[in-house]
């Protein structure tokens, strides 16, 4: 199986020295509310340094404009970044004209940088797009039509059955539909953390949490119990890749790596 992928923020590139030599090498860079697109290239360009893969995250509705959209692709090509990652982003507010992906997509300007495109799948659902499986597909449709290649990573998931499910049914609707034969799913996964810890980001992140909720309400020492992926990963098929979410930290998620994998 292929090397895992990570996700992280800026500000924790500083983290990266405790990750396991040779188990990383993709490191998404989320671009969140109130962040600005010059900091998204400059920690890009600082993981290109450290021989990492950088996937920057292009949220739709963060982006101002098209010419703003055309400087950040820019920026990030004359570094070298070869891959990204292309999201509605926070559905809290819209910055800018582009309300969801497909409205990048349609400004002709990821033909002009020739990037790998990543898209967002969500096994369990989406409740910010009730038909977040259709648009995936026409997301694929469009990409594939256009020439680019493309991957889906997905948010992360506690419902092993339903994400088993969703794997098979794009997979199959991929093949069916005549729109690549190597597209790879990443499925997203958090890293060891808190229960507690990871409920609250379940709230944020549109991710069921009520079997971690039911599981807290049966022990007591909910703040010292932890979730440990492997539970989730065990149950898992049909996946390409792994994609970690170090909500417990990546020094956390360095130790149950080298525990699990050595």
């Amino acid at each position: 199986m292929s090397m895992h992928s990570l996700e992280i923020v800026p500000k924790q590139l500083d983290r990266l020295k405790f990750l396991p030599d040779n188990k990383f090498e993709d490191v998404f860079v989320a671009f969140i509310p109130g962040d600005n697109y010059t900091n998204i290239v400059n920690a890009s360009k600082s993981l290109l340094e450290l021989n990492y893969n950088p996937i920057p995250h292009i949220p739709a509705r963060t982006i101002n404009n098209e010419d703003e959209l055309d400087n950040f692709l820019k920026n990030l090509h004359s570094i070298g970044v070869k891959e990204v990652l292309v999201i509605g982003g926070s559905p809290k507010k819209q910055e800018g004209p582009f309300s969801k992906s497909m409205d990048l997509f349609k400004t002709g300007l990821f033909g002009k940088y020739k990037f790998k495109i990543n898209i967002a799948g969500h096994p369990e659902g989406n409740p910010d797009d009730l038909d977040s499986d259709i648009n995936l597909l026409e997301k694929s449709k469009w990409l594939y039509e256009n020439k680019f290649i493309f991957s889906i990573v997905t948010q992360w998931t506690l419902d092993i059955d339903k994400t088993n499910a969703w794997i098979l049914k794009i997979k199959n609707e991929i093949i069916k539909r005549n729109l690549g034969e190597n597209v790879n799913i990443k499925i997203g996964i958090a890293g060891p953390a808190k229960l507690t810890t990871l409920i609250n980001y379940a709230k944020i992140c549109g991710v069921s949490a009520t079997a971690l909720i039911v599981r807290n309400k049966k022990l007591s020492l909910t703040k010292l119990v932890k979730h440990n992926p492997s539970e989730i990963i065990s149950g898992l098929e049909n996946y390409d890749q792994l994609h970690f979410f170090p909500f417990g930290g990546i020094k956390e998620l360095t130790g149950w790596i080298e525990k699990k994998e050595g």
